[in-house]
């Protein structure tokens, strides 16, 4: 296992009814029954980095987004939930073999149900669905304008939960199974910013019919392919989230956890290499540089009737498999059970298809990361246009009625970061990309691969930059690791992890004379024994290629009922976005911190401070000529600044130059650097007021300028004159 953390220098169901009064409906009374029940009840989880959909009857439901508060800045990674998957608990698959139905009076050979049956459809809950909120998002006023959204989940900072654990939401429901077994779902976010990139589940399996089990293997399955991903969208760019390397990590002796992730591969239908999915119509920056995983983290090693029974058995799941489910090779007529599903799930596809050097015992099927080809579908079920899932089982049981089984994992969204991705694809595409320094002293280094596998197998078309990028992203391994290892230590400590401060209760943002001004109050936060300041962080324009920075830092002195801070930006006309966080710092000596954050900074969730309006700067006129300026200058087309700034002024082309600071009236004249006059703006012009004027950079026969030096005349009604060059490279 490493931890090395690295920056980069400045199946078919069978279903059977539950309840047979069901299947006496109507249609219409059917729709009126499941409209008021709480089996179609669903939340959200959207607290850190993976925000999932939760139904109440662990099957699917419709999960969008993107019509909110969606932090394109913030590396978030959403699923669907349009398949029934792992997250939150969803698409769990029970068997037993030689199993009585008592519903058709028959022995069925191999019993493979999920909570959702063809002929339950909506599946049967027995407690119902809660999501529990320790903090709400802040009132937000900018500009006069409200920011306020409705929570995700119910605001209940009393709930029991939160007195003895530091997680920030809990969501929890208890499910039915036809197989006469209850599931206990239980699902946790934490806002720190060091804990924010995995959810964890716990289930527990209680037997509370009267038949015994056995052969009960409990199946799970996760995938990114159905995920929507907070950046890359504005600008638009372009990937397939289904191609994809998978790897399982606790398969083989020596193993330390029991990780399953998956990253971005090349497309073995194009030339070259484009892992990562660099964008080079968008400074090469890449956008997948993260991976996708879930990590066991407890797994009862047999069934129990009292919890302290229950012990972990580091080498369950016992099955691993990954692939097209539909393209698993399969041959009814000689399989002893007959049933597809079953056949992977008990680990046989597993076993023809083995991972090299496997646990004794176990039935972990190969890593395609390591078959040492090029092309990701090259595997007995790899298909190009299907999704391939990252499936594990547990088992096998025999389960007698009133016993229990445990499983806990976290699913996590982790890597180099967003940030990073661009840094790199840039010097990718410049050529100028370098190895990241000290290579060889990264525990597991490889010079050749990275961290990927020994015997990844790169394309026939990739350059030794392409290489070196490819490198870089094998460093999401170890960020996936230490999330993975993090999450552990949360559930072995009791879910005791230094606890994040709250959000702002108020903020008011609002532009005045030269400045915009911040005011917020957070009382609670300031309450906290570990208190350490606030934060407040700016962006201008809302590109997802452009990064929030920080402008204002404070320490544990900054109390007070209400702050204020003004903030002098020069880009006005601009749309600028902030958000305030407070800080606290983890003690250096707290043993339920884990030993990498001890002392470290930790803050208020930026995903409950949802600033999806901007602030706009204004400028007043002034009467001093040597105050003027231009913006930008020099002027750069490819600066993704200006497309904002631009459109904010009323340039949908995306070309802007704005002169500040003017007088109340005044005569612009833009000439070349030889002296041909340009255009000529009178200001105030119509629809303009204050200081400030824009010019589309057009001449006054409507041509776009070209690159070049120009020099702005500022004259005033009464005589005088002021001189300015500007740069403008297109």
């Amino acid at each position: 296992m490493r931890f090395f953390e690295f920056r980069k220098p400045e199946g078919t169901s069978r279903g059977i009814p539950a309840i047979v009064l069901l299947m006496l409906l109507s249609t219409s009374a059917l729709a009126l029954a499941q409209s008021q029940s709480p089996e179609l009840q669903t939340t959200t989880i959207r607290l850190g980095r993976l925000w999932l959909g939760m139904a109440a009857n662990g099957g699917k439901m419709n999960f969008d987004p993107r019509g909110g508060f969606f932090p394109n800045d913030y590396g978030i990674a959403a699923d669907r939930s349009q398949y029934a998957q792992a997250f939150t608990g969803s698409g769990i698959y029970l068997t037993a073999t030689h199993w009585f139905n008592p519903l058709t009076d028959s022995i069925e050979n191999v019993a493979v149900y999920s909570t959702v049956t063809d002929s339950m459809p909506i599946g049967r809950v027995i407690q119902t669905l809660t999501n529990y909120l320790r903090y709400k998002y802040p009132t937000i006023q900018i500009g006069g304008a409200s920011g306020n959204i409705s929570l995700f989940g119910t605001y209940n900072p009393d709930y029991p939960g939160f007195a003895n654990h530091t997680y920030d939401e809990a969501a929890e429901v208890v499910d039915s199974t036809i197989l006469g077994v209850t599931i206990d779902r239980k699902v946790y976010a934490w806002s720190q910013n060091y804990n924010n990139d995995y959810v964890i589940t716990d289930l527990v399996f209680t037997n509370v019919g009267g038949d015994t089990l056995d052969s009960l293997y409990i199946n799970m399955q996760e995938t990114g392919a159905n995920m929507y991903y907070s950046n890359g969208n504005n600008p638009q760019g372009t990937f397939d989230p289904t191609m994809v390397w998978q790897h399982y990590y606790g398969g083989r002796p020596g193993d330390t956890m029991r990780v399953f992730y998956e990253y971005s591969a090349d497309n073995p239908k194009l030339p070259g290499d484009d892992m990562g999915a660099p964008q080079v119509s968008q400074n090469g920056r890449l956008l997948m540089p993260n991976m996708n995983y879930y990590a066991i983290l407890h797994a009862s090693r047999e069934p129990y009737t009292d919890s302290t029974q229950d012990i972990d058995d580091p080498l369950e799941p016992k099955v691993t498999y990954m692939g097209v489910a539909t393209a698993i090779p399969f041959n009814q007529a000689s399989d002893l059970y007959g049933n597809k599903n079953f056949y992977a799930i008990r680990g046989a596809f597993s076993n023809v298809y083995p991972m090299t050097g496997e646990t004794t015992g176990a039935y972990h099927g190969f890593n395609n990361d390591e078959l040492g080809t090029a092309d990701y579908t090259a595997n007995p079920a790899g298909q190009y246009e299907g999704i391939s899932y990252r499936s594990c089982s547990f088992g096998p049981y025999t389960f007698y009625p009133g016993q229990k089984l445990h499983i806990v994992y976290a699913s996590g969204f982790a890597g180099i970061g967003y940030r990073m991705g661009q840094e790199i694809g840039q010097e990718w595409l410049d050529g100028t990309l370098k190895d990241p320094p000290n290579a060889s002293q990264i525990p597991g280094w490889n010079a050749r691969t990275g961290l990927l596998p020994s015997n990844f197998a790169f394309p026939a078309g990739a350059t030794d930059e392409d290489m070196i990028k490819d490198r870089w992203i094998s460093l999401g391994i170890d960020s996936v690791m230490l999330s993975a290892w993090r999450a552990k230590w949360n559930y072995e400590h009791d879910y005791s992890i230094p606890q994040a401060p709250p959000p702002p209760q108020t903020v008011t943002i609002a532009p005045t004379a030269g400045a915009i001004q911040i005011q917020w109050s957070d009382p609670a936060a300031e309450q906290m024994p570990d208190f350490a300041g606030y934060r407040i962080m700016r962006r201008v324009s809302n590109f997802d290629t452009v990064f929030y920075q920080p402008i204002y830092n404070s320490d544990s002195t900054d109390l007070g009922v209400t702050h204020l801070f003004n903030d002098s930006i020069a880009y006005y006309g601009a749309q600028v976005y902030y958000y305030v966080q407070a800080k606290a710092r983890i003690p250096y000596n707290d043993p339920a911190a884990d030993p990498t954050t001890r002392g470290k900074i930790i803050y208020s969730g930026r995903a409950m401070y949802p600033n999806f309006y901007f602030a706009r700067p204004t400028n007043f006129a002034q009467d001093d000529l040597s105050k003027i300026r231009i913006v930008p200058n020099p002027y750069n087309i490819k600066d993704p600044l200006l497309y904002s700034a631009s459109r904010g002024l009323g340039a949908t082309d995306g070309r802007a130059i704005v002169f500040y600071n003017l007088p109340a009236v005044c005569t612009i004249k833009i000439y070349t650097e030889n002296g041909d006059l340009v255009q000529t703006i009178n200001h105030p012009t119509p629809g303009t007021s204050g200081g400030s004027e824009t010019w589309t950079m057009l001449t006054s026969s409507q041509q776009v300028i070209y690159s070049g030096v120009y020099i702005a005349v500022f004259q005033t009604p009464d005589g005088r004159v002021s001189y300015q060059k500007f740069l403008v490279v297109r």
